[in-house]
C-alpha cells in the first residue's frame, strides 16, 4: 500500500541532503529516492519507478520548503508520517511540521531537530496580489520551539476539543433514546445529546486530571459550563425522555462534583468579569476545579 506524507520545513536542504535524509528517514537505499523541484518544472530524467518520490515546493514566511513524499507499497515497513518526520528533523536540523488528524486545515505537529514534539496552529498569510509561494505562519505552538520563534507558546483549544474521549453516558443515552439513529438533527432527543457529549467530555477530563498535560483554557471550560446551562433548559422541554436525560445528567454532575469545590461562585465571578452575577446561575457556576488547569487562577 502506497504512503503519502507532506511535509514543511524551517530551512530548504539541498536536493542531496533531501534523498540521503529520506532514504535513511524510510528504510531505502539512496538510488531509491527521485527528488525534484515542482518550481523549476518537471525533469526529464525524472525515475518514476523510484519507491520513494519527493517533490518539493518553495513557500515563504516561517517555513521555506513543502515536500510530497509517495512511497511505494514494495517498500517494507515503511514509518508512519510522524516517524518519518522525526527521522527527517534529527537527520537535516530542521524543524519539521507534518499534518494532524483533525479537520480543521491549520491543525499541524512540529517535531524539532532534537524530538521536541508541539502541536502547531498553521495559517496561511494574505500576501496581496498572490504572485510568488505562499505564505505560511505558524500562528501558535502549544510547547516552545526554538527554531519558530514568532510563534505564540499557548494551548490550543482546536487540539483540544479534537480529543477523544470515552462518553459511556452519552453513548447509554443516545442507544435508548434514538436506538436507531433518526432523531431529528434539529429535534431535542438530538440536541440533549450533543449538550450530552460535550459535558461528559468536560467530566471526564476533570476525572482524570486534566490529561494529557495538566491544561486546560478558562474560555473552553466557561463554554462547558454554558453547555450544563443548556441541558438544564432541555431537561425541561424533552419531553418523554426528561426522566432518561436527567439520570444521564446527575450522574455526570456527581463527576463534576466530585473534581470541583465549592466557593460561592467567587472565582468564575472574577474570571468572567460578572463579579457576583453568577450567583444568578446554576450551581455548576458556583464551584471551581479542584485541580485548576489554567494560569492565574
Amino acid at each position: 500500500m502506497t504512503a503519502i506524507y507532506n511535509f514543511l520545513t524551517v530551512h530548504r536542504p539541498a536536493p542531496q541532503a533531501m534523498a540521503a535524509a529520506l532514504a535513511e528517514a524510510i528504510g531505502v537505499p539512496v538510488r531509491g529516492v527521485d527528488v525534484a523541484d515542482e518550481d523549476a518544472g518537471q525533469p526529464d530524467d525524472r525515475n518514476w519507478d523510484a519507491p520513494v518520490l519527493c517533490t518539493h515546493r518553495s513557500v515563504a514566511g516561517d517555513l521555506a520548503l513543502s515536500w510530497d513524499v509517495s512511497v511505494s507499497g514494495a517498500v517494507a515497513a515503511a514509518p508512519s508520517e510522524a516517524g518519518a518526520a522525526l527521522r527527517l528533523a534529527s537527520r537535516l536540523g530542521t524543524t519539521v511540521l507534518y499534518p494532524a488528524q483533525e479537520t480543521a486545515p491549520s491543525a499541524y505537529w512540529a517535531v524539532g531537530p532534537d524530538g521536541a514534539l508541539a502541536r502547531a496552529r498553521l495559517l496561511e498569510a494574505d500576501e496581496g496580489d498572490g504572485d510568488g509561494p505562499p505564505c505560511l505562519v505558524v500562528d501558535a505552538v502549544d510547547a516552545p520551539m526554538g527554531q519558530l520563534p514568532a510563534a505564540r507558546v499557548e494551548v490550543l483549544a482546536e487540539a483540544l476539543r479534537a480529543e477523544r474521549w470515552e462518553t459511556p453516558v452519552t453513548d447509554s443515552f443516545a442507544a435508548a433514546a434514538d436506538p436507531d439513529g433518526e432523531a431529528p438533527a434539529t429535534g431535542t432527543v438530538n440536541r440533549a445529546r450533543e449538550a450530552l457529549l460535550l459535558w461528559e467530555r468536560l467530566v471526564r477530563r476533570i476525572d482524570a486530571g486534566w490529561l494529557p498535560d495538566g491544561r486546560y483554557p478558562f474560555e473552553l471550560y466557561a463554554e462547558d459550563l454554558r453547555t450544563r446551562d443548556r441541558l438544564e433548559e432541555l431537561g425541561a422541554a424533552a419531553g418523554p425522555e426528561r426522566e432518561r436525560l436527567g439520570s444521564a445528567v446527575a450522574e455526570l454532575d456527581a463527576v463534576f462534583r466530585r473534581g470541583t469545590d465549592a466557593d460561592s461562585g467567587a472565582l468564575l465571578g472574577r474570571l468572567t468579569g460578572s463579579g457576583s452575577a453568577v450567583a444568578d446561575r446554576g450551581w455548576w457556576w458556583h464551584r471551581r476545579p479542584s485541580k485548576l488547569p489554567w494560569d492565574g487562577g
